[in-house]
């Protein structure tokens, strides 16, 4: 068994056990020196592949052990087992052999079961799994099988869709969510962006600061102002950037990791501007800080942004805590993180953080509301709760800005709120929305 096959199911325990994000595990794994790059490869696609396809996997298993308890990790070892029979090239016989040596080591009674599900399954194979699982199934749950997401996550996914005037896309978009995305890089200041260009990267088609990479992202960070950070992050910076006032006092609500924030510093840093960068989480304001530089006067503070001062500033970002479900391309385990019961508490402490950022605004300030999540209570309902209890805010045509920033990017022309989609715009699923103080 190669060692590669142990990180991975290692990494899906952690995922599972403790919260963490893969793409935040996985950095630090693929770091280790000792691994081979074709260690590397197959650690990231056996974890992420597995993470992605947990539900379809899940019905597969069902087929051949019903009425059967398995234990979590005996799950991750079958998982493990068929992402490599159906969407890796690893012969049928290594993918069985390794999974049931795994199986082994950490729950040797169940080998036999393991080798009989995988050797079963690889005889009937993927089409004939896939159909029986689909047999009979209501259309929403046919869906959520083929495309491995839940359904109350498919059911919101159509109602955004259908408000952004693209009902017939769903597929389009379930199945972007299930693509490997291309590792999106952010040239912060002119020196980062002579050094991409200089490399020969292509640039992103998304943001006038992005550029894409196939491979390994870690040689090039140590070059200072290159990030890892996707298109539409990148494009919510800047288009607070492009309508605020560069010289005046900035706050950025929720900073954390502070990728956003680094944008603003260096944008507002040869106008004198000032940046308060706000995170109540005192690991993450570490973070931030460490994403900073020493360009332009910048303040983090370990606090949440409901606690900013009224009347105190010129622009305000609030990219708020959401259900993350515009970014389940780099996070797959996010689409089985959340559950509609915990909307309601998210939707009430957005609302509180744009109430408290449209309060701390100067008279003509600017606030830029995002969430990485295209579901209408977070994105829309709260604009239209933020505008009803100001009056005289005024909502601000951020299809207008984006199109300063990226001229290519088609959007909706019928709204002044912006949705990105993954499967058009090859970002996260961003929403921005722009509002002016009167």
């Amino acid at each position: 068994m190669t060692n590669a096959r142990k990180i991975a199911l290692e990494l899906l325990i952690r995922v599972q056990k403790s919260d963490s994000y893969i793409n935040l595990l996985m950095p630090k794994v693929l770091g280790d020196q000792s691994l081979s790059d074709a260690d590397r490869g197959l650690i990231q696609e056996l974890s992420y592949g597995s993470l992605r396809w947990k539900y379809q996997y899940d019905s597969f298993i069902e087929q051949f052990t019903q009425g059967k308890t398995l234990s979590d990790e005996l799950r991750f070892c079958l998982q493990l087992g068929l992402h490599q029979l159906f969407r890796m090239r690893v012969p049928s016989h290594a993918a069985i052999h390794e999974s049931v040596e795994l199986v082994k080591e950490i729950e040797k009674r169940a080998a036999g079961l393991a080798n009989a599900v995988l050797r079963n399954a690889d005889r009937k194979g993927f089409d004939a799994l896939l159909q029986d699982s689909l047999k009979d199934k209501p259309e929403l749950e046919a869906l959520a099988i083929e495309y491995s997401h839940p359904i109350w996550v498919i059911r919101a996914l159509k109602q955004a869709l259908e408000l952004d005037g693209k009902e017939t896309e769903l597929k389009a978009l379930l199945e972007s969510n299930n693509e490997t995305p291309v590792v999106n890089l952010a040239a912060i200041n002119p020196a980062a962006k002579n050094y991409l260009d200089e490399l020969g990267l292509e640039k992103g088609g998304a943001s006038p600061i992005g550029y894409l990479l196939h491979g390994n992202p870690e040689p090039l960070l140590d070059q200072p102002g290159v990030r890892v950070q996707d298109q539409g992050s990148q494009l919510v910076a800047l288009a607070l950037l492009e309508v605020g006032n560069r010289a005046g006092r900035w706050l950025d609500m929720c900073s954390g990791p502070g990728g956003k924030s680094a944008i603003l510093q260096s944008g507002i840093a040869a106008s004198g501007g000032v940046l308060d960068c706000m995170e109540p989480v005192p690991q993450r304001a570490q973070m931030v800080e460490r994403a900073l530089t020493g360009e332009s006067e910048t303040n983090v503070i370990v606090d949440l942004g409901q606690n900013s001062k009224p009347n105190s500033y010129d622009a305000v970002l609030l990219d708020a805590p959401c259900s993350g479900l515009g970014s389940v391309r780099r996070k797959p385990e996010s689409r089985w993180r959340k559950e509609p019961s915990q909307l309601p508490q998210l939707t009430n402490l957005q609302q509180e953080l744009l109430q408290a950022g449209i309060d701390s605004l100067k008279s003509g300030g600017y606030l830029l509301y995002s969430t990485c999540s295209p579901l209408i209570p977070e994105t829309n309902t709260q604009i239209r709760i933020a505008l009803d209890a100001n009056p005289g805010l005024e909502l601000v045509d951020a299809k207008e800005v984006l199109g300063s920033l990226a001229p290519d990017i088609e959007v909706n022309p019928d709204r002044k709120t912006v949705q990105l989609w993954t499967h058009l715009h090859s970002t996260d699923a961003m929403f921005i929305a722009i509002l002016r103080k009167p």
